[in-house]
């Protein structure tokens, strides 16, 4: 005979069915003891938490024997799932850190925070965005809003991305940042050592991560592998729908047509232009402008130099 449950009272709809612990029910008891099963005292009102006055008890009857039984309320249920959501981020750090040697997480991204920003009148407009795209994190995450960033070469486009990803890591986020040049080298060690066990594990950890950085796309070493693994990284990411920010120094025309694939053997191009489309349906093209940082930066150099030697620019 099937087994048969019906309540013994008319009680809110439970959420979940899973019991809770004791001790939990009984910290957020009114009680001082636990009052559970068919030998419970029945005319003792049902246990509530103190935090959210959910009930932490359900009364049922089971096969024609009433049960106190336990259960976890809505509070108890939202910090579980919190907890489950640290323990995975805090796994995934973990598995990101075997990339350690591979990733551009190193000084010159260690330093590149918004607290270290040179503010000048021509990089305000990006270091206000960074900042906003950090404080808006989680609506972010979840609508899946990567970026693109271009423009000429040192204008801050992978400060601007290292900073982002560093104000993400310091909130608890696990942020992969990487040259997609090193990715690729990254995917050919890993089969290379493990056959397809490791280049799974590498593409899983690309899936994994709460934000992937790709610094300087189009400058990679042009191969049909190649091709075939960068529109897999980006593929896996939208399959994902995990965000995803870009870095190149090409204008967007010039990155269209770098981006194509074309037959090595034949000289035929794609025409799907399937990884520049993927990036552009993923991410917003954002231009960041201003001067060269590395110009201007030299100039500094240049400047100090000449002071430290008591000596003058006489060009």
């Amino acid at each position: 005979m099937a087994e048969i449950i019906k309540s013994a009272e008319k009680t809110t709809p439970i959420k979940t069915s899973c019991p809770a612990n004791i001790d939990t029910v009984k910290e957020g008891s009114v009680l001082n003891t636990a009052n559970f099963g068919a030998k419970a005292d029945f005319n003792l009102p049902i246990v509530r938490c103190k935090t959210c006055n959910g009930a932490l008890q359900y009364d049922v009857v089971i096969l024609d024997v009433k049960r106190r039984v336990p259960i976890i309320c809505e509070c108890q249920i939202q910090a579980q799932q919190l907890e489950d959501e640290l323990d995975r981020e805090r796994g995934l750090r973990r598995r990101l850190d075997k990339f350690q040697a591979y990733s551009l997480m190193d000084d010159r991204f260690l330093g590149s925070t918004f607290e270290n920003w040179i503010h000048r009148p021509d990089n305000r407009d990006i270091y206000d965005f960074g900042k906003r795209y950090c404080e808006k994190w989680q609506s972010i995450a979840a609508k899946n809003y990567g970026l693109l960033l271009h423009g000429t070469a040192g204008n801050g486009k992978t400060y601007l991305s290292f900073a982002i990803a560093n104000e993400l890591y310091r909130l608890g986020n696990a942020v992969m940042a990487i040259s997609v040049s090193r990715i690729l080298a990254v995917i050919k060690d890993s089969f290379h050592k493990y056959g397809d066990v490791g280049e799974r594990d590498v593409f899983n950890t690309i899936s994994n991560a709460s934000l992937l950085i790709l610094d300087d796309i189009g400058v990679e070493y042009k191969t049909s592998w190649a091709y075939e693994k960068l529109y897999a990284i980006i593929d896996t990411r939208y399959r994902a729908n995990k965000p995803t920010i870009i870095s190149t120094n090409f204008t967007i025309s010039a990155l269209r047509e770098n981006l194509a694939i074309v037959d090595i053997k034949t000289g035929m191009r794609d025409p799907s232009e399937r990884i520049f489309n993927r990036i552009t349906e993923m991410c917003a093209l954002h231009e960041v402008k201003g001067a060269s940082w590395r110009i201007q930066k030299g100039e500094q150099n240049k400047a100090a130099l000449y002071a430290e030697l008591d000596s003058v620019d006489t060009r």
